[in-house]
C-alpha cells in the first residue's frame, strides 16, 4: 500500500464498510497488513469526523454515521444514480426481468452494480449492489468493453481473463469478433459467462459526457423463460434506456447508443 495516510484511511473504511459485523483493530491491521498502532490512530481520527463508529464496550468499529449519510446522498433521489433508478425499474416492468444498472471504472477496468430492479416475477436473476466485477465476460461487462477506446481494449484483451466459468469466453481473437459485432447492433449478449447454469444476458452501454462509455444496463432472463424470439424486442428497450440513461448523465447527448465511432 503507498504511504499515504489519506489512501491507508479510505483502505480501513471501505474494510469497515465489506465487513457485516463490527470489527476490531488487530483484525483490520491483520486484513491490511498494516501497523496495528498506525489503524488504531486512523480509527481515532475517522471517528471523531464521524466517518466510522466505535463500540467502546466490545472495542469494534463500524462504518459511521457521517459515511451513511454520505452514501444516502451518492444514492439518493438528486443524485445521478437516483435519477437513473427509476428508469431501471421501468424497464424491469417492461421486460417483466431483472434489470440492473453497472458503472464502470476505468482506473481497474472493472464494473461496479449500482443499481437493481427486480421483475415481477418470483424466481428470477439477482445481482448484489456494490459487486465489483471484470469486463470481459457477461452481457453487462462485454457491453462497456466494446465501446471503450482501442487502446484500452488493447490492454485488456492482452491483461490475463480469468475464466469464470465453461462458457467465459477468454480468447482475444473471439473477443475482438464480438466486439465488431456488439458495436454493429448497439447491445451485448451472453449466457452462463459469469455464473455456471446461470440464465441470458443482454446489456447495453450507457454514456457520459463527450460520449464516453460509464457503464451498462443489462437485462438477465432465467433459462426456462428465455426464448430466442424476445432477443430483438429486449435489445430495442434496452438500446432506449441506455439512450435514456445516457441524457441523464450528459442532456446535451444526442448520439445513438448503438454503432461504433
Amino acid at each position: 500500500m503507498v504511504d499515504s495516510p489519506v489512501l491507508k484511511a479510505t483502505a480501513i473504511l471501505r474494510r469497515l464498510a465489506e465487513h457485516d459485523t463490527p470489527v476490531g483493530v488487530q483484525q483490520l491491521a491483520t486484513e491490511l497488513n498494516l501497523n496495528v498502532s498506525t489503524v488504531y490512530r486512523l480509527l481515532q481520527l475517522l471517528a471523531s469526523d464521524g466517518m466510522a463508529s466505535y463500540d467502546p464496550q466490545a472495542r469494534v468499529y463500524s462504518v459511521g454515521t457521517e459515511c451513511i449519510r454520505l452514501a444516502s446522498r451518492v444514492l439518493g433521489s438528486g443524485s445521478l444514480i437516483g435519477r437513473m433508478r427509476p428508469r431501471v425499474s421501468a424497464l424491469a416492468a417492461r421486460v417483466e426481468e431483472t434489470c440492473a444498472l453497472s458503472l464502470y471504472d476505468p482506473d481497474t477496468f472493472t464494473k461496479i452494480v449500482a443499481v437493481v430492479e427486480r421483475g415481477p416475477h418470483l424466481l428470477g436473476y439477482n445481482y448484489e449492489v456494490g459487486t465489483r466485477d471484470g469486463i470481459h465476460a457477461g452481457a453487462s461487462g462485454k457491453a462497456i468493453l466494446a465501446f471503450l477506446p482501442d487502446a484500452d481494449i488493447d490492454r485488456v484483451l492482452k491483461s490475463l481473463l480469468p475464466r469464470l466459468t465453461e462458457a467465459t469466453v477468454v480468447d482475444p481473437t473471439e473477443l475482438r469478433r464480438q466486439i465488431r459485432q456488439i458495436r454493429k447492433r448497439g447491445y451485448a449478449t451472453s449466457r452462463g459467462e459469469r455464473v455456471p447454469g446461470s440464465g441470458f444476458g443482454v446489456a447495453a452501454p450507457v454514456f457520459g459526457f463527450q460520449r464516453q462509455v460509464i457503464g451498462s444496463v443489462v437485462v438477465t432472463i432465467p433459462p426456462f423463460r428465455w426464448r430466442n424470439e424476445r432477443l430483438a424486442t429486449i435489445g430495442k428497450e434496452l438500446i432506449n434506456s441506455a439512450r435514456e440513461l445516457s441524457g441523464l448523465s450528459d442532456p446535451a447527448l444526442t448520439a445513438k447508443v448503438g454503432g461504433a465511432a
